[in-house]
């Protein structure tokens, strides 16, 4: 990477991910689907799904900062956008982008909190989450796997593990929101886990557990 895109990223990554503003979230992601609702955004193909709950996008405060979440072998490339995580609920913008988390104090005296990618998946429709399961299934097996490379505008991590889970399981996880001694090394991707038989919003996380290659 350049030095100038370095810095820039550097930049990027002292302002991501804080637990202050999430801990308290029931719905780390929203499960977005067609049904009810009025308002729409179009999924990577371009086409209309329905949003039942409006994102905060003057709150989200989006910046994009001109580089790439990448996922070589699962064919995502989406462009990475900064944000703010508004009301104690993550809720991205978009079916078309991943998000990094702003977190102004993300080094503590404990440790330093891992770098928090989040982004959507959709039941009817194709945002960059749905990449990362089975789709259309009831029970969807998780087809990201350890090992998996996750390219963050040019850096590169290593799929350590994957779980599934619940959002206040989510919301409560020490190991997305805590300090840890190796935080600044870390990556963890949240999406949500969407089920054929389910209506409504998503019950359920994925959550890729990554360190820096």
């Amino acid at each position: 990477m350049a030095p100038a895109r370095r810095r820039a990223w550097h930049a990027v990554r002292t302002t991501v991910a804080t637990a202050a503003l999430v801990a308290a979230a029931v719905l780390l992601v929203m499960g977005l689907t067609t049904g009810a609702g009025t308002a729409t955004l179009p999924d990577l193909d371009g086409r209309p799904v329905v949003v039942e709950e409006a994102p905060d996008v003057e709150g989200a405060d989006l910046r994009r900062t001109g580089g790439r979440f990448v996922v070589p072998a699962h064919g995502v490339d989406v462009p990475l956008v900064e944000m703010t995580v508004t009301g104690g609920t993550l809720n991205p913008p978009t079916f078309t982008d991943a998000f990094v988390l702003r977190d102004p104090d993300r080094v503590t005296p404990q440790g330093t909190r891992p770098l928090v990618v989040a982004l959507h998946a959709v039941r009817a429709g194709r945002a960059p989450g749905n990449a990362f399961f089975e789709p259309g299934s009831p029970d969807p097996a998780v087809l990201v796997q350890p090992g998996a490379e996750l390219v963050v505008d040019g850096v590169t991590y290593v799929v350590e593990r994957t779980e599934v889970l619940g959002k206040a399981q989510a919301a409560r996880s020490q190991d997305i929101w805590g300090a840890l001694p190796d935080g600044g090394d870390r990556l963890v991707v949240l999406t949500c886990l969407q089920r054929s038989d389910a209506t409504g919003h998503a019950a359920e996380n994925l959550v890729l557990h990554a360190v820096r290659a």
